[in-house]
């Protein structure tokens, strides 16, 4: 545990000159920083296996950060990478460890960390100008169409911070869309006047970023309706059907369906095809939230659970989730192209012959980093088939899971499949007949695990209990890792069952 000063003696500190503080540094300390800089990294990257999957920040630490004061003079960079190496690269959320199956964070692939300061150094606003930054936006944004099976012909897209910012994206343009089909313009005459409100429909597997976005989007909560699930997790289609038929009866504005390209607590992707045809027939925009799950179309043993998703009006993708791009980004893709254009557009409709439209055009942020450049080189870098065996690979991953669970008396399994997540919970024979106990011991465990840092599950709750999640989105992650994990699981349990006997 680290107990030293938050910063390094001063004899171990080069003495402070002008070219290492400020704004700018002579291009030999620019030079040496850098050189500095990247050995870490490759240390860090290197040396993940053999230290903590996590482990608590110490007080001294949380106070050490905390307690810090703005300088009013520059302080030398060698205090600044002292306090990184000493405060920060310790204690990581631990999503880079192949033994991390918490939140769906995956490790960053080796080809986006290099670029990612030439990214920096460039600091392109591909939101505005004609430059490199733009043009290679576009043509990433038509390989992550066609790894997901979107039409390319026709469509726009745009990169932004995560699948949350995508889903809200998609929204607003179909909200535009369906303002527009119905004879106003929503950017001008807002929803203040609007006579038939509108609605549009979840399944109760959903995420909660699409409440978000429409909290933020002004047209409350009440404006979600929740369709229940089938028993496979799957949005009931004909439960829809009547509720759609049922809200216009009442009424209401049905504009827009939000179905799951595998859902955050299964991974379950939702009847793609029958929905399409459900809102053809029905006049609706259909939008699947892919943030997790699209790219597990990759997997051919999968791949058939997306069709339709060349059919859909709009897609969320989250690149730092199963492309292993550094956080932040996700991705915007619209079959229509002009209608997300149309929803975010300050200028006028450019004449054919003159130059595309800027992105920013197609997104609320004006200011955009150059986030294409890291999904480039790590798609260069891996191609189709390597982001194939990596995602495969982890589907695979969580199948053995499930078999070890499944073979284990003391382990039950709650749900697994199609793609990566496995849900489980332990289940001594001392508890199996007190629910409240064996949710408490559930909850526990999780947290005992991660605090012993050789393995990172959540707890989370699912069908009314207290369950262990693992979803498997890091490349490295192999079967020695899920026999790790599966072992780690049995001996803090065997260890707490003490507590409850």
């Amino acid at each position: 545990m680290i107990t030293e000063p938050p910063m390094l003696p001063r004899e171990h500190v080069s003495a402070p000159t002008s070219t290492t503080a400020g704004l700018a540094f002579d291009e030999e300390t620019l030079r040496r920083y850098g050189y500095q800089i990247m050995d870490e990294v490759a240390a860090y990257l290197s040396g993940i296996r053999e230290r903590p999957v996590w482990q608590a920040m110490p007080e001294d630490i949380h106070a050490a950060i905390r307690g810090q004061e703005l300088p009013g003079e520059g302080l030398p960079f060698e205090e600044t990478l002292a306090f990184i190496e000493q405060m920060i690269l310790p204690f990581p959320q631990g999503n880079g460890h192949p033994r991390f199956a918490g939140w769906i964070n995956s490790a960053p692939a080796h080809a986006g960390v290099l670029v990612k300061p030439l990214a920096a150094a460039i600091n392109m606003n591909c939101g505005i100008g004609e430059h490199a930054g733009q043009e290679l936006e576009r043509r990433v944004v038509q390989w992550i169409m066609q790894l997901c099976g979107f039409p390319v012909e026709g469509s726009a897209g745009v990169f932004v911070s995560g699948g949350s910012e995508a889903n809200f994206t998609c929204l607003e343009a179909a909200r535009h869309w369906a303002a527009r089909e119905d004879g106003w313009e929503i950017k001008t005459e807002g929803m203040q006047q609007i006579a038939h409100p509108f609605v549009l429909y979840q399944s109760d597997q959903g995420h909660f970023c699409i409440r978000r976005s429409v909290e933020a989007m002004g047209m409350g909560s009440n404006s979600i309706h929740i369709i229940p699930s089938t028993p496979s997790f799957q949005m009931d289609v004909e439960r829809l059907r009547e509720r759609i038929i049922e809200d216009r009866a009442a009424g209401l504005r049905p504009f827009c369906v939000v179905a799951s390209a595998g859902t955050v607590e299964t991974g379950v992707i939702d009847p793609l095809d029958e929905l399409a045809d459900l809102c053809a027939e029905q006049g609706l925009w259909l939008h699947v939230d892919g943030a997790y799950g699209a790219f597990g179309i990759l997997d051919a043993n999968v791949a058939h659970l997306y069709k339709g998703i060349e059919r859909v009006h709009s897609l969320a993708t989250d690149q730092h989730k199963w492309l292993s791009v550094p956080i932040d980004c996700g991705c915007v893709l619209v079959r229509d192209g002009a209608a997300l254009y149309n929803t975010f557009r300050l200028t006028a409709a450019p004449v054919e012959e003159e130059h595309e439209p800027w992105l920013s055009e197609y997104t609320l942020q004006r200011t955009r980093r150059f986030r294409a450049l890291e999904v480039w080189a790590i798609l260069r870098s891996a191609g189709r088939n390597g982001m194939t065996r990596a995602i495969a690979g982890n589907n695979a991953m969580a199948t053995l899971l499930a078999r070890i669970v499944e073979a284990e008396p003391e382990l039950e399994l709650v749900s697994s499949g199609p793609l990566s997540i496995v849900r489980f919970r332990y289940v001594p024979s001392a508890l199996r007949d007190e629910p409240v106990l064996l949710d408490q011991f559930n909850k526990l465990l999780a947290h005992e695990m991660q605090h012993a840092g050789r393995a990172f599950l959540t707890s989370t709750r699912f069908q009314n209990k207290e369950v262990l999640r693992a979803c498997l989105v890091n490349y490295m992650t192999t079967e020695e890792d899920i026999q790790a994990i599966c072992a780690e699981v049995l001996r803090v349990g065997n260890t707490l069952i003490n507590r409850y006997a």
